[in-house]
C-alpha cells in the first residue's frame, strides 16, 4: 500500500509557525526568570572566606551598670576634709539659714548673760548694763577688811581689799552667791555674806582719800602714841582713808607708795570728804 503525502497547505504552515513562535517566548521568558533568580540570590547570599574559622558563639552576658552622678563643684562645693559622723543626729527644733550653706541653726534660748558681751565672753560682768543701773539698790559692806574680787568666786583677782565696815556700795545683781557692786569708782563682786542691802549706818561714807600735811608722821599698829611705829612719812604722801576710832583722834589708813596700813593721827592728815566711825 503505497504512502500517502500531506501536502502542507497555507493554513498549516502559518499555524505551525505560530506555535513555534510561542513556544521560543516562552522559553525566552524562563531564561529570563531564571536568571533573575540566580542573580538576586548571589546578591543575598553571605560571602564566606575560605580561611575564615567558624568558632562557636557564647551568649552575652548583660550586667546592669549603675548611673554615677558627678555633683557640680560650683553648685555644691564638697570639702574633701569633712567626715560625716554616723550617730549624729538632726534637731527638730533646727532652722535653716537662708544666708549659709544650709546648716541648721540651733535655736539656744536667750539668757541674762548674753545680755552682757563682757559677761557672755568672761562669765561675769565688767560694768552694769543700762537695765542694772536703772534698778541698782543702795548697799554697804558688813564685814570689816572685805575684798572685792573681779570675778564671782575667790579664785579672781582682787580689783579692790581691805574695804571698811559699813563703806557704801551700789549693788546691781546677785550671781552664784556674789554682789555684783561698785565701790567708789570701781565695779567688782563681794561675797553676800559681807553686803547688805539699804543705807549705811549714820556716819559711814566709805573710802576717803587723805594726804599727809604734817612734817612727818608716824603710821603706828594700833590707835594710840604709844604703840609701835611701824613706818614714818612726809609731808604731802597720799593714803587712803577707811575709817577713824571710835574717838575721833585717828585714822585707819592705807599708804597709796607702798600698800602699808595702820593708824595715823587725825590732825595730822587731810581728808577729802567724811571719814565713817568704825562700829
Amino acid at each position: 500500500m503505497a504512502k500517502k503525502k500531506i501536502k502542507p497547505t497555507p493554513a498549516g504552515i502559518l499555524f505551525l509557525s505560530a506555535i513555534a513562535v510561542l513556544v521560543i517566548a516562552l522559553i525566552t521568558v524562563a531564561i529570563v526568570l531564571i536568571s533573575n533568580c540566580n542573580k538576586s540570590g548571589s546578591r543575598n547570599k553571605p560571602t564566606v572566606s575560605p580561611t575564615a574559622t567558624i568558632e562557636a558563639t557564647e551568649e552575652p552576658s548583660i550586667e546592669p551598670t549603675t548611673a554615677v552622678v558627678t555633683p557640680d563643684p560650683a553648685l555644691n562645693p564638697i570639702d574633701p576634709n569633712t567626715t560625716t559622723d554616723p550617730n549624729a543626729t538632726t534637731d527638730p527644733n533646727a532652722t535653716t539659714d537662708p544666708g549659709n550653706s544650709g546648716d541648721p541653726v540651733i535655736n539656744t534660748p536667750p539668757s541674762q548673760a548674753t545680755a552682757n558681751p563682757s559677761a557672755t565672753a568672761l562669765g561675769y560682768y565688767t560694768e552694769p548694763t543700762s537695765t542694772m543701773k536703772k534698778n541698782a539698790k543702795d548697799g554697804y559692806v558688813s564685814g570689816d577688811k572685805v575684798n572685792m574680787r573681779k570675778g564671782p568666786g575667790t579664785k579672781y583677782d582682787k580689783v579692790k581689799s581691805d574695804i571698811a565696815k559699813n563703806t557704801k556700795l551700789t549693788l546691781y545683781v546677785e550671781q552664784d552667791g556674789w554682789w555684783f557692786v561698785k565701790c567708789d569708782s570701781k565695779y567688782g563682786y563681794i561675797k553676800n555674806d559681807y553686803v547688805k542691802t539699804g543705807s549705811a549706818p549714820s556716819g559711814a561714807t566709805g573710802e576717803v582719800s587723805g594726804t599727809v600735811n604734817a612734817s612727818t608722821i608716824a603710821l603706828r599698829k594700833d590707835a594710840s602714841n604709844s604703840s609701835q611705829c611701824i613706818k614714818e612719812y612726809a609731808k604731802g604722801e597720799a593714803v587712803t582713808i577707811y575709817y577713824k576710832s571710835s574717838d575721833g583722834k585717828w585714822y585707819y589708813v592705807k599708804v597709796k607708795s607702798d600698800g602699808k596700813k595702820g593708824w595715823m593721827y587725825a590732825d595730822y592728815v587731810k581728808a577729802s570728804g567724811k571719814v565713817g566711825t568704825k562700829s
